[in-house]
């Protein structure tokens, strides 16, 4: 009998522990996942690790970072592999939305970028009057077998930007490409390996500064400096998109506009100021609206259905709006 009483409790303890385990898997809240396409340099400069895990935490989910060239970025967007973009190049932005492709792009933040070098400046470059005359001297003493210069050559919003920067000097692709191998090294890299090359090679590269003072405070690239800065044809514009849920219904909108909501947020924008490396402020937000009290506001609108960002003073965000409301839509 007492062996009887003993089995029918181990029997209750048991079904009470698998009562309350499933009780537990299927009450609690399962943590959603939001799948985001960026830049390397927004991941080498350590901005999303001090950004993102504030977010996790706030909005029970998983941002899971795919680090690539704003253009591969974008091409899984087109493919409909990613819920949500944070890139920095304005031009292939503006052509993927109006493709299609995206929605609601949006100014976020800014830095700048910056000519690297080695500590001796074979090419003269920190006389530059600018960031084109500073590319002069560079393949001037490159031609001459003076300087070496790396390329991303990776097509990502950097590259592009320096692309921008040869062709002021008249320059197509077509002829960078064809530039001599003995001096402009195409690397097909991320911004953090670039710079570890130009160490090694005491060479010159176009960088986003965040991720060159980042390299600098790990110590990786002690006898690269900053040769050329300051041009205001070298800021670097990023901005946030939607991938287009039109096009692929298995998108995440709700979770990716909640995560557009608060980056733009006060909260948000002010947590990307805060954020500082090597005693330098990385990035400076700059959403449209976005002040130490306002926060908020640009969204392209593609398509009726969409919502767009009104003004707002709360904390917490802005409000979301359709775009046939009184909202005004920039």
């Amino acid at each position: 009998m007492k062996k009887t009483t003993m089995i029918v409790v181990s029997i209750a303890v048991v079904a009470v522990i698998i009562v309350s385990t499933l009780a537990i898997v299927f009450l609690t809240p399962q943590k959603q996942h939001l799948r985001m396409a960026t830049t390397t340099s927004t991941q080498d400069s350590g901005l999303l690790d001090y950004i993102l895990p504030i977010y996790e935490n706030r909005s029970n989910c998983i941002v899971e970072v795919i680090a690539v060239g704003s253009g591969q970025a974008m091409e899984m967007g087109k493919r409909g592999d990613v819920d949500v973009l944070m890139v920095h190049s304005p031009a292939a932005e503006i052509d993927f939305v109006n493709s299609g492709y995206g929605t609601n792009r949006t100014q976020l933040m800014y830095n700048w970028f910056v000519i690297v070098g080695p500590n001796d400046d074979p090419a003269g470059t920190r006389n530059a009057t600018n960031a084109s005359d500073a590319f002069n001297r560079i393949i001037d003493n490159g031609t001459a077998g003076n300087a070496t210069f790396v390329s991303r050559s990776d097509n990502s919003g950097t590259y592009s930007k320096e692309l921008t920067i040869w062709s002021k000097l008249g320059y197509n692709k077509t002829e960078v490409l064809a530039f001599n191998t003995s001096w402009y090294k195409q690397a097909g890299q991320g911004m953090g390996a670039v710079l570890d090359m130009c160490e090694d090679m005491e060479a010159y590269t176009l960088s986003d500064d965040a991720t060159y003072y980042s390299r600098v405070e790990a110590g990786i690239i002690p006898s690269l400096n900053i040769t050329k800065a300051g041009d205001s044809a070298l800021k670097n514009q990023y901005s946030m998109i939607l991938v287009n849920s039109t096009k692929w219904p298995h998108i995440n909108k709700t979770m990716a506009m909640d995560f557009l909501s608060w980056i733009i947020s006060k909260d948000g924008q002010d947590l990307i100021k805060s954020y500082e490396r090597y005693g330098k402020q990385l990035f400076t937000p700059n959403a449209l609206g976005y002040s130490s009290t306002t926060s908020v506001s640009i969204i392209g609108i593609q398509n009726e259905g969409d919502m767009a960002v009104c003004p707002s003073r709360r904390s917490d965000g802005p409000r979301f709006a359709s775009i046939s409301s009184l909202c005004r839509v920039s």
